[in-house]
């Protein structure tokens, strides 16, 4: 990716969290696809299908052709750095669901199943007890031993940045961990609710306090929203068992009213703040709204346009600046700073000097105490930006949409939203797997900056339903909606007025309430090898469930 402008020139990352997670997922749905393929050749008949797994394969099939038609379809076959969610893994997606629903078949495979899970939930809620209490195990020596090869021990830093008591388990990002738990918590929940063995009770409810521990560690914020819709369908759908597991759900209740009260009491203006943040809908008037890089360099200040040119002259270098009406604006030198101040009202928060870079002569404009370095030297006596990856490009201003003006939305994924959103008419078939940073404007340099996002490089659209419509295209966006709709309404219809006497329907239910959770927590963050095999693996697990529950009509 160093060929690219808005690339840094160092063509090598590190990475320790996803990489080989790509990996080892593609190794299991391959082992996953041999067993399908042959458990059909053993019984010498037809693989169990159903309807709802249409709009799935079609999902995998325009996931797949986006890909072989793409641009960059290297990228889309091995995956991005930040990413690493490939063609690959997206097929390994679907493999998964398909799996789940043809060999989940008995009550043994599903304790199998939620025991394993359980005990996976608490391994990760110790690591994340071990961040929250500043003793993070994956900065240990002993978990460099385990994470590096010999020939990088002491060599390599394995120090984040995600602050000190800051929990973010395995999973590379703090925001992921909201993800998890939004999917985990409310089927660890459901289960509890319906659960009659007093030790399974004390599991689920150490496995539920570990999750709590890690979400408020983590500091995701958009995680709340998707457990509070969560918590609204628990009490629509287990409003049977409210009454009669009253001790229980007073407890859960009682242990998340504490946690938020402790969180107040010790962080009140930080959490206020970021809530303002969050759904501050108030509109940006930034200083500087466009620079154009043109035969002239074009600066939008306070609503006002200067113009200004750089040219060789026999008594060196000139400097001319107008205003959008074309009249001159007067400047004087600084000789003790060799900076050109301008006298003109309408442009006080501008600076301009001289500099070189690489030996090209460059003009350095300070606005509002930021620096921004142009140069017209390059051979087409056009300006170009200079950004913070040392090479020299153009300023192109994205086209935008719907929270035009509003970019600060969301702790600013207004911004990422709103110059992705015009993306989706020009991708009906989409840009391949994990291709969305280039199709994203990465060019729009002061909208970045304005945003926050200044020397920052836009991976991923930070909501899972643009992501799809990008990559692997709207067309295939709509058939993943299409999948999961089909999924929801046969849910519904069959725990509406569930009992849940067996543990089919206690499973069924609880992992469909996780899955919209998890779907909710969409809408604020992004698809990821961290979280998303798991959301694919128990979608399956559900879709088998209900398979086997629908001739019945009754839990």
């Amino acid at each position: 990716m160093a060929g690219y402008k808005w690339f840094s020139q160092d063509g090598l990352k590190t990475d320790v969290f996803l990489f080989y997670k790509q990996v080892f997922y593609i190794i299991v749905c391959s082992i996953m696809l041999l067993l399908i393929i042959y458990n059909a050749y053993k019984d010498k008949k037809k693989l169990t299908f159903s309807f709802t797994l249409l709009p799935l394969l079609l999902y995998g099939l325009f996931a797949l052709l986006s890909t072989i038609f793409s641009k960059y379809t290297p990228f889309g076959f091995t995956g991005i750095y930040e990413q690493f969610e490939s063609i690959f893994v997206i097929l390994g997606y679907c493999i998964s669901v398909y799996y789940a629903f043809l060999f989940i078949k008995t009550e043994d495979n599903l304790r199998f199943i939620f025991k394993y899970l359980l005990i996976s939930i608490i391994i990760l809620s110790l690591l994340g007890l071990s961040q929250i209490l500043g003793h993070d195990f994956i900065g240990s020596d002993l978990a460099k031993n385990l994470i590096l090869p010999s020939k990088l021990l002491g060599k390599l830093d394995l120090s984040f940045n995600f602050g000190l008591h800051r929990v973010y388990l395995t999973l590379y990002n703090p925001n992921y961990v909201g993800v998890y738990v939004s999917l985990l918590a409310p089927i660890l929940v459901g289960m509890l609710l319906a659960e009659k063995s007093r030790n399974k009770i004390i599991l689920y409810i150490t496995a539920l306090i570990g999750l709590l521990i890690s979400l408020l560690g983590s500091q995701s914020k958009t995680s709340v929203i998707s457990l509070f819709f969560a918590a609204v369908l628990i009490l629509i759908l287990f409003r049977k068992y409210i009454f009669r597991k009253s001790k229980i759900l007073i407890s859960i209740y009682g242990i998340v009213v504490t946690v938020i009260l402790v969180l107040f009491v010790l962080n009140f203006t930080k959490i206020t703040n970021t809530v303002n943040t969050l759904f501050n809908m108030t509109k940006e008037n930034p200083t500087l709204t466009d620079i154009k890089t043109g035969d002239d360099l074009v600066i939008t200040y306070k609503g006002n346009d200067i113009k200004i040119n750089l040219s060789m002259a026999n008594d060196g270098m000139s400097i001319l600046m107008k205003d959008g009406l074309d009249k001159i604006i007067p400047y004087t030198m600084d000789n003790g700073t060799g900076e050109f101040l301008i006298n003109d009202e309408r442009f006080s928060g501008l600076k301009a000097a001289l500099t070189l870079y690489n030996q090209i002569l460059c003009l350095k404009v300070n606005i509002d105490n930021k620096d921004w370095i142009f140069s017209n030297q390059l051979g087409d006596n056009s300006f170009y930006y200079l950004n913070v990856s040392g090479k020299f490009d153009k300023i192109k201003k994205a086209e935008s949409a719907l929270f035009t003006g509003h970019e600060m939305f969301a702790s600013s994924r207004g911004y990422i939203w709103s110059r992705t959103i015009p993306l989706l008419k020009d991708n009906i078939f989409g840009t391949g797997a994990d291709t969305f940073v280039f199709a994203f404007p990465q060019q729009d340099y002061v909208n970045l900056y304005n945003a926050g996002f200044d020397g920052q490089l836009i991976t991923r659209p930070h909501n899972m339903y643009l992501q799809m419509g990008v990559q692997t295209g709207v067309v295939s966006l709509i058939a993943f909606l299409l999948f999961y709709f089909i999924y929801f309404v046969s849910s519904i219809k069959l725990y509406i007025n569930g009992t849940f006497n067996n543990f089919y329907s206690q499973v069924g239910v609880s992992i469909f309430i996780g899955t919209v959770a998890y779907m909710i927590s969409g809408i604020t963050n992004d698809s990821t090898i961290t979280v998303a095999p798991l959301f694919w693996a128990l979608i399956g697990i559900g879709l088998a469930i209900n398979y086997k529950l629908k001739p019945n009509q009754k839990q």
